[in-house]
């Protein structure tokens, strides 16, 4: 039996029809994800992946779209090209429709920058569903908290860089470079920055445990 050989053309649409999957459901996941202050704090995942990695896939796919569809094109241009002009030629009589379905896009357009409903209701909607899963999860004592590095973090808590690490060792998480970001740190001991958080609450002094409101303002 004579072995078939690769066929490229079904290669190059079936990679097209999968990134467009893909870009569909990661921009659907990235439509309702936690804001990246709550994300990267709470260390949010679906799936598995966190918001920057669907962050990445979905940018990735974006390009990898875009090129096997221009791939396509090359390769399909020249049962493409009489396809357009006979298309053309359609739609050129369509005089009606044309100017109706571009004032239709222009419409579409202008209230989307305007920021006008039903368009603007689309991203109200991305919002409150944004701003819901805080509820659920702990939110940082100050803005962009994971940020800072591990050595800043728990200096604001008034803790000793030390001291700090050495508890967190008994915990079972260990601090490789206090000049790591406190994300940073969370991700290579496979945790949260929130949950670090919690646990040095414990030796926190009492006078540190509720952050002044400046420092909500510092970041």
């Amino acid at each position: 039996m004579k072995k078939k050989s690769f066929n490229f053309r079904a290669f190059i649409a079936l990679t097209i029809f999968w990134s467009f999957i893909i870009e569909a459901f990661s921009g659907l996941v990235l439509y309702t994800v936690p804001s990246g202050r709550v994300a990267d704090w709470a260390n949010w995942t679906f799936l598995g992946f966190t918001k920057g990695d669907w962050e990445t896939i979905h940018t990735i796919f974006g390009y990898v779209f875009l090129i096997f569809v221009c791939i396509h094109l090359y390769y399909n241009w020249h049962s493409i090209l009489p396809y357009i002009k006979r298309r053309v030629k359609i739609y050129t009589k369509a005089r009606i429709e044309f100017y109706v379905s571009l004032l239709v896009v222009l419409l579409i357009m202008g209230g989307t920058i305007a920021s006008l409903p039903p368009f603007s209701s689309v991203m109200d909607l991305g919002s409150l569903i944004k701003d819901a899963w805080p509820a659920n999860k702990d939110q940082p004592f100050l803005a962009r908290a994971e940020k800072l590095s591990f050595d800043r973090f728990v200096q604001e808590l008034g803790l000793e860089t030390e001291k700090a690490a050495a508890f967190l060792e008994q915990k079972g998480i260990q601090v490789h470079d206090p000049q790591d970001s406190l994300k940073k740190t969370a991700d290579l001991n496979r945790t949260s920055p929130s949950r670090i958080y919690k646990l040095l609450k414990e030796i926190i002094p009492p006078e540190k445990q509720i952050p002044a409101p400046n420092l909500l303002l510092r970041y």
